[in-house]
């Protein structure tokens, strides 16, 4: 059974709080959070915080699935970065993002950042790749540690892993049982027309998935169909979280937190 969860910064304008009753009331089980959305920098929330924002999700029936957009703040990450003192000050920032995944119960870390991963000159993409791998080494031994699984998300906007091949490419190379990848809608669409396919074909590498029109709306508010991708997960068995991400949010906020749950139940 999919479960469905909400990316909290569609609601971010509202209080914590009142985004989780709205998010209970709609028929969420969850909530992915982006970490801008709290602080420029998770060290900045201490131990008292981030018991209140687990427990207010709790409070109202919702599980915090993990995070995503991790390097939307602070300024200056880049886990490709040319300069190593750039990437190691990224690498102790991603420890310092498990460990806050880890106290407010989040079980997933999408690494999505297209512009904190894109390969710079004279680094080729390739390279970067596998810089990338080595930026994230730390973070990985708090994920083994705390039961948190690291998933490179594929990008289009990045010339660093845009399509799911690259990531499970990565994630076979790299080897580690905390290291997987998932599906983003948006992005698989800008792959290949034929979504179900791509989950049929890399289903065991899939450990999450984001839900997005390819008109960046959220579902049922766009010409995608999801009623085949939600049949695909089925098939494949997918027993893990679906969270909703779109970046237009069209109607209103309000409007497509309910309407796109719906939307997604009926099929």
């Amino acid at each position: 059974m999919i479960r469905y969860a909400l990316c909290n910064e569609v609601l971010r304008h509202r209080r914590w709080a009142d985004a989780c009753a709205l998010m209970a009331d709609a028929g969420y089980e969850g909530v992915e959070l982006a970490p801008f959305t709290f602080a420029e920098r998770v060290e900045q929330l201490d131990a008292a915080a981030r018991a209140a924002i687990r427990r207010t999700a709790e409070q109202y029936g919702l599980q915090i699935v993990g995070l995503h957009m991790l390097l939307w703040s602070p300024a200056g990450m880049h886990a490709t970065h040319p300069d190593r003192a750039v990437r190691e000050a990224t690498a102790a920032y991603l420890v310092e993002l498990a460990r806050f995944c880890a106290e407010v119960g989040g079980q997933v870390m999408v690494f999505g950042s297209p512009k904190q991963r894109e390969a710079i000159p004279p680094i080729a993409p390739a390279e970067a790749a596998q810089l990338w791998l080595e930026t994230l080494q730390p973070a990985l031994r708090v994920c083994e540690q705390e039961g948190i699984t690291l998933l490179l998300e594929p990008l289009p906007e990045t010339n660093v892993v845009q399509r799911l091949s690259e990531a499970v490419e990565l994630v076979e190379q790299a080897n580690h049982p905390n290291l997987r990848t998932m599906l983003d809608v948006k992005s698989a669409l800008a792959e290949t027309d034929d979504v179900p396919n791509l989950i049929r074909q890399y289903a065991p590498w899939i450990a999450h998935v984001h839900l997005n029109d390819s008109n960046l709306r959220a579902p049922g508010f766009g010409a995608t169909d999801f009623a085949p991708i939600l049949h695909a997960l089925h098939a494949v068995g997918y027993q893990g979280w679906a969270s909703l991400e779109p970046f237009d949010y069209y109607p209103d906020p309000e409007t497509l937190t309910r309407e796109s749950l719906r939307y997604l139940s009926r099929l």
